[in-house]
């Protein structure tokens, strides 16, 4: 009996309540998918209801309580099983119910505020967020279907891919974050397609606003406007050069010697390490950056050390982004606040492999022949010089009787040097854009289209693709077979892949161009540079930017993400080792030019 008492024991209270609340769950999820689809067209006919909106609107947010319930319980994804899914599949349904869930509380408070001025304000957010809420809550059901599911186990998406729609995810929600009530000054200013472009502007690191920020957004608004900025100018630098080598664990051997020069790493294997190199350098930059130009924003709003932050990660991640209503102008003849910014723009601009190669200098060592300055880092210096002497010299020149007419000798050369510098990539302005001459508008889009280097935050067609094309065009001139530069050979990969990308960005340039100018009046001149500013990623503006239409700002957004992935995503494609074919065929000659 003794043996008989001791095999029977009470279970412990951890196993007796996981086991009602599988049971529970069991019973919630045998609920009739009819009365889940029910809910959810109930709650959307009573939130979008016009008789006894408040009422309604009550009934919808019981109704959607239950919703909630019903995907907590959720058997497949969100509770009995779900420790049983791997780490893609988590990721997916534990995003979507926070979106909801976040959504559904942000409906609350609305509902609750709107009783003081009967809600007409936000009657457009309210239902945006309705919107968001029920597409969320159907997500995450539809995920459970047949159809839906084998998709998505079937979708193997490449690196590039992944990457854009990676982009993609943190602009959606940057926009969700950035609409909501709580970091908007006044909610009935700022539109979903407000939001949608500031925050895509904040993650392809491009620059142009619609409004000056800090008038807008409050602090908590300014904070993801920034963490956007640091994700966007990261993840461009790490997913743009590193993302393919990371992935080179699922990819076979000779596609990942293929990418391995893309860092010129020892080996594959200190890829992370790399990685490790890259955050630390980029967050010691930006925190010298920041207190460099904390002792020049004293007394700056109250708020020294954030606008010093702000400014120190938007330079350095070639954002453009300022707190100030007119950018930079009021600091034309400030030269710490210049220079501390131009040279955090230009470390920004040269990559990773240049500033890796630049830091490991032995500066306090008596023996320095074992340092050797890269080749790719002497292609990306020699260029970069020549391109900031080349706009600093022709702005001097075209504006010296314009815009910069106003300043002395010396701050005409300073002003001049740093509209060359940002005009690169990072879209800090300290002379107004919409009052230059068409030379300089032209010079602008010249260095835009450039852009900065390899694996850096900086947008365009790279300054090596820039010296490839130009080394190229010189040995055509010359009539020699082989393309030489800094007394090295190229190969014929290298000139095509330069030719390649600068082919295809000015052609998708080109034809998101014309579809801003049928679609936006007004000059061409200014349409023109806002949207080579948007697809390079720059955010200089004449101006023109707020005046746009829902419709052009839309297409705007397609340009700055286009902008931003395109290149890279062809990068990454032209990356990959050519297959060579078991035959050739007959070689024939066309007159050319």
């Amino acid at each position: 009996m003794r043996i008989l008492f001791s095999k029977v024991q009470r279970p412990p209270l951890s196993a007796s309540l996981q086991g009602r609340v599988f049971r529970l769950s069991s019973r919630i999820s045998r609920i009739h998918p009819f009365s889940f689809f029910t809910a959810l067209l109930l709650s959307f006919f009573f939130d979008f209801s016009i008789w006894l909106p408040t009422l309604c609107k009550i009934v919808a947010l019981l109704l959607q309580a239950g919703i909630l319930v019903r995907l907590i319980f959720e058997e497949r994804y969100l509770w009995a099983r779900f420790r049983r899914l791997p780490l893609k599949k988590k990721l997916i349904p534990i995003t979507l119910f926070a979106i909801a869930l976040l959504f559904y509380l942000e409906k609350g408070w609305l509902l609750a505020g709107s009783w003081a001025d009967g809600g007409e304000s936000l009657r457009y957010t309210y239902r945006l967020y309705s919107m968001i809420f029920l597409g969320a809550a159907f997500s995450i059901y539809a995920m459970r279907l047949k159809t839906i599911g084998q998709f998505l186990e079937r979708l193997h998406l490449r690196p590039a891919q992944t990457m854009a729609l990676s982009f993609a995810l943190v602009i959606l929600l940057g926009a969700l974050l950035l609409s909501l009530p709580q970091v908007v000054i006044d909610p009935s200013r700022i539109s979903f397609v407000d939001a949608l472009f500031t925050a895509t502007s904040a993650t392809t690191v491009t620059g142009l606003s619609l409004f000056p920020i800090s008038d807008y957004y409050e602090r908590s608004g300014l904070w993801v406007i920034l963490l956007l900025i640091q994700l966007g100018g990261l993840g461009i630098m790490t997913f743009g050069a590193l993302f393919s080598l990371i992935s080179k664990r699922d990819l076979r051997l000779d596609e990942a010697v293929a990418l391995q020069g893309v860092l010129e790493p020892s080996s594959i294997g200190v890829v992370r390490r790399e990685i490790g190199a890259i955050f630390i350098m980029t967050l010691a930059i930006e925190a010298v950056g920041t207190l460099l130009l904390w002792f020049s924003f004293q007394g700056e709003n109250g708020r020294p050390l954030f606008t010093a932050l702000f400014h120190s990660i938007s330079a350095f991640c070639n954002a453009g982004f300022s707190l100030f209503p007119a950018n930079l102008e009021g600091r034309v003849t400030d030269l710490p606040v210049n220079l501390v910014i131009a040279l955090l723009i230009v470390l920004g601009g040269l990559g990773f492999p240049v500033l890796h190669n630049l830091g490991s200098y032995p500066l306090f060592r008596k023996n320095r022949s074992g340092w050797r300055l890269t080749f790719h880092s002497k292609v990306v210096l020699s260029i970069s010089a020549g391109l900031l002497l080349a706009g600093t010299v022709g702005i001097f020149i075209f504006e010296y009787r314009g815009v910069l007419a106003p300043l002395p000798w010396r701050h005409k050369w300073m002003a001049a040097a740093f509209q060359s510098v940002t005009a690169r990539t990072a879209g800090f302005n300290t002379l107004n854009i919409g009052l230059v001459s068409d030379a300089t508008l032209f010079l602008l889009i010249l260095l835009m289209w450039i852009g900065g280097s390899p694996i850096s935050t900086a947008g365009g067609i790279k300054t090596t693709t820039f010296g490839v094309m130009l080394a190229t065009l010189r040995s055509l001139l010359r009539r020699r077979e082989e393309v030489e530069l800094f007394r090295r050979s190229l190969s014929p990969q290298v000139t095509q892949k330069a030719l390649s990308v600068g082919v295809t960005s000015s052609a998708l340039m080109a034809l998101l161009l014309l579809l801003l100018l049928a679609v936006e009046g007004g000059g061409f001149r200014e349409v023109l540079f806002e949207a080579v500013s948007a697809f390079n990623t720059v955010g200089l503006s004449t101006g023109i930017t707020p005046r746009f239409s829902p419709l052009g700002k839309l297409i705007l957004v397609v340009i700055m993400f286009v902008g931003r992935i395109g290149p890279l995503t062809l990068a990454f494609c032209l990356a990959e080792r050519a297959a060579k074919g078991s035959y050739r065929y007959p070689q024939e000659r066309v007159i050319v030019g």
